[in-house]
């Protein structure tokens, strides 16, 4: 598998390399703004013609490349993955306890008109699709609104996830969000298709609850003075090694989720058959917007 990957990142290399246009090369000519707000002036007959952007140089990025994944990998073989008794302590929170904190800090929803309303004046906030923390995946059976609670939760979450990558000198991969908020019609028609749906009322209908994958992780994102072209080769090789290191980042992220659950922030139960960590908020966050 790696050595497929490399060739394919090999080959992305080689095709930028032997002189790929540049982002607009194929546009219409037009005079765009430059960076103080003037409009370039075209140029004469008798200008020099600009010099031609600078290849990449393959090898050298290649190099680059295979040791970010080797160190990458040593530093995934010094995490430790969850234990047993690590694994119990995500399995505590039991639905029925999760429900009832939900509807004490939470609002429940009937349909896309309340939801809006609720938006609208600040008692539900949409979860952004992409972020330095997190993904959405694409919900079927929910929408990407939370409290403001709850949406704090995620964060707070997301960062402490970051500090713990940082402090082990891995990338900060980014977690996957795979639900969130539901109506009593979207909860209906999950039970249809998935049995461990709740057959009564669920939490995620207050807004207070989301899933985060524990098995998928997204790749960073991208730095401010990445090199898209060259980022893009590193996404590839990044989005391979996270497959053979979910059960690391699952630990890791199962640490923070621990953490705040004995702070009192967040309720918390790991499944299996959905693998996810399912997490309800457990107390106000303050400054949450």
């Amino acid at each position: 598998m790696y050595g497929m990957r490399r060739w394919v990142v090999a080959g992305l290399v080689g095709v930028l390399a032997a002189g790929a246009c540049a982002p607009g090369a194929h546009d219409d000519d037009v005079n765009e703004p430059d960076e103080a707000g003037e409009s370039t002036p075209p140029l004469s007959a008798n200008a020099p013609a600009p010099a031609p952007a600078p290849a990449m140089d393959a090898a050298a990025v290649q190099a680059r490349i295979d040791a970010r994944r080797d160190s990458i990998r040593a530093a995934f073989g010094r995490v430790n993955k969850l234990k047993w008794r690590e694994v119990w302590g995500l399995r505590r929170d039991k639905n029925a306890e999760q429900i009832a904190r939900a509807q004490s800090l939470g609002v429940r929803v009937s349909g896309e008109a309340q939801i809006a309303q609720l938006a609208k004046q600040g008692r539900l906030v949409a979860l952004e699709d992409s972020t330095e923390y997190w993904v959405l995946r694409k919900m079927t059976h929910s929408v990407p609104y939370m409290t403001p609670d709850g949406h704090a939760m995620l964060r707070e979450v997301g960062r402490r996830f970051h500090a713990r990558l940082d402090s082990l000198g891995l990338p900060r991969f980014r977690m996957k969000v795979t639900s969130a908020l539901r109506t009593d019609e979207t909860q209906a028609e999950l039970r249809k298709i998935n049995p461990n749906a709740s057959q009564t009322v669920s939490s995620h209908e207050y807004g207070t609850t989301l899933d985060v994958s524990h098995e998928r992780f997204a790749a960073p994102a991208a730095p401010r003075e990445a090199s898209p072209a060259e980022w893009a080769l590193e996404v590839v090789m990044m989005d391979t090694v996270v497959k053979y290191y979910g059960k690391e980042l699952q630990a890791e992220l199962g640490r923070v989720i621990t953490e705040m659950r004995e702070e009192g922030a967040l309720m918390v139960m790991m499944e299996d058959a959905q693998p996810v960590y399912h997490m309800t908020v457990a107390r106000r966050f303050r400054g949450a917007r």
